[in-house]
């Protein structure tokens, strides 16, 4: 009968070419690996490698065999992976890929939440460039993804799920040569630089600010590509940029007066980030109770979000968008 262990040793030994690297890297010694190999080659009547080069070449026996055996360990972790997800929520983890919009406004929240009530479960979370995201479950590297969907709707193998829409504004510091002006153009805020992450392809010809366009993705690379919220916030502190957020987001620093919102508000300038895994994939109850938190909270961060967008802008007179700043100095 052959045994998992001698297929997961049969695609070591065609990866490393090699007998005593093979051995090596399953943690045998070599006569022990080279048994497993020639016991699997007798239960199947077969020669499964050529033996009589310095590399051990797969015959046409062995590339068949090769084949079947990666899809039959893949099913195999898949399984024992589907029951530990039916263990339930004692127990086990929740692997998580977070954009930095996602994470800040309800996924870190969630995680918190998740684990105040459940706190068995082990949780790993971590941020990622939003197109990262999508790689990592598409190679089953985490369970569920947290991050921008505008550009992943058609792939075929995963499913994406709009949870997160807020309007944004374009942020600088206090006294910024742009600040006291009312109801700016794109032309504008293009002599300025920007500190923001890596904008999608939906922003080409919109997004303001210096700016060039990624020749492979088709999105845009802001002057100061940052993964995190809080590293624009320096940035733009501390110079003349200015960065995109929602208000929820920089709230504090508008009350305290370090920063103010510049007098810019387009239709386009909003979030579109959601839940993202694969289409055929058990999802954890671990995994479905975290997302029903997060919907729950971006029901209260969209609220007041909005309530800060209806504070912050007015309409004068003359149709100009003009900006109501927290703080007065």
């Amino acid at each position: 009968m052959i045994k998992l262990q001698q297929l997961a040793h049969a695609l070591a030994l065609r990866h490393h070419g090699n007998f005593h690297r093979a051995a090596k890297s399953q943690h045998l010694s070599q006569p022990a690996f080279s048994r497993s190999i020639q016991s699997l080659e007798e239960a199947l009547g077969v020669t499964l490698f050529d033996r009589r080069n310095t590399v051990a070449t797969p015959t046409l026996y062995g590339e068949a065999l090769l084949t079947r055996a990666a899809a039959i360990l893949a099913e195999t972790n898949e399984l024992e992976r589907e029951i530990r997800l039916l263990q339930g929520l004692d127990g086990g983890c929740l692997s998580l890929a977070l954009g930095v919009y996602a994470a800040e406004l309800s996924a870190g929240r969630a995680v918190g939440e998740l684990l105040r009530r459940h706190p068995n479960i082990r949780c790993h979370a971590k941020l990622h460039h939003w197109r990262d995201v999508a790689d990592q479950v598409l190679a089953r590297s985490i369970d569920l993804g947290v991050a921008e969907i505008s550009e992943l709707k058609t792939i075929a193998r995963l499913r994406v799920e709009l949870v997160g829409q807020h309007e944004v504004v374009l942020f600088c510091r206090w006294g910024h040569p742009l600040q006291q002006r009312d109801d700016l153009a794109k032309s504008d805020l293009d002599a300025y630089p920007v500190a923001t992450a890596r904008i999608p392809r939906r922003g080409m010809g919109l997004f303001p600010g210096k700016c060039q366009q990624d020749a492979a993705t088709g999105g845009l690379i802001p002057t100061v590509e940052v993964d995190d919220l809080a590293t624009a916030r320096a940035v733009v502190q501390g110079s003349d940029a200015f960065g995109a957020a929602t208000p929820v987001q920089i709230e504090p620093w508008l009350r305290n007066g370090e920063l103010a919102v510049l007098a810019y508000r387009q239709p386009w300038l909003r979030l579109e980030y959601g839940f993202i895994y694969l289409e055929h994939r058990m999802l954890s109850p671990a995994a479905e109770v975290f997302m029903a938190l997060v919907r729950e909270i971006e029901v209260e961060v969209a609220a007041r979000n909005r309530e800060l967008m209806d504070s912050l802008f007015g309409d004068s007179p003359d149709g100009c968008c003009i900006v109501k700043q927290f703080y007065v100095h």
